[in-house]
């Protein structure tokens, strides 16, 4: 039985991590953290399933990016941890419908990935240029579950903005 105590211990604290590390990191951007209500959501229960993995996907997104503004790109691994939210979001069963929101977010979190990779003469222009280009990207990807769930709670709405604007530059 102790051993199932001690495993049931390590990922709540595991999972206790993870989850001051990106309360810290809305700190630091410093932006609003509403999360997404699953059981208070007027979408389809599959269709709600996905949105809430693809938002907590973005969101430890937005924390590996603060983290590489913070520390570095190098010395945060960003560029391994973001492959594996990536590879996460690659993974996901995205319902036909959603496919648009998705490839915004991971377009978006790609081109943040490619700022921290620029190196060599103009990297303040094509920062920039990566910059502007996922903030377009990311309030697409707004605007397409805004029209996709008029339905939706005030308060989940309101949560897609945050999660979405949490992972912006901007």
């Amino acid at each position: 039985m102790k051993p199932y105590i001690v495993c049931f211990l390590i990922l709540v604290f595991s999972s206790n991590s993870l989850a001051l590390d990106i309360a810290k990191a809305y700190r630091l951007i410093p932006h609003k953290q509403t999360p997404f209500y699953l059981s208070k959501s007027n979408l389809p229960k599959a269709e709600a399933n996905y949105v809430e993995k693809l938002l907590s996907l973005s969101e430890i997104a937005m924390a590996e990016r603060v983290e590489a503004m913070m520390n570095g790109a190098r010395k945060s691994n960003y560029n391994s941890d973001i492959n594996k939210v990536l590879s996460q979001l690659a993974n996901l069963k995205t319902p036909s419908k959603l496919k648009p929101a998705y490839q915004h977010i991971v377009t978006a979190i790609e081109q943040h990935q490619a700022y921290f990779t620029l190196t060599g003469s103009n990297t303040k222009s094509k920062k920039q240029q990566l910059v502007q280009s996922s903030h377009r990207h990311l309030i697409a990807a707004y605007n397409v579950l805004m029209q996709l769930y008029p339905q939706e709670t005030r308060h989940n709405k309101q949560a897609f903005f945050d999660y979405l604007c949490a992972l912006d530059f901007i």
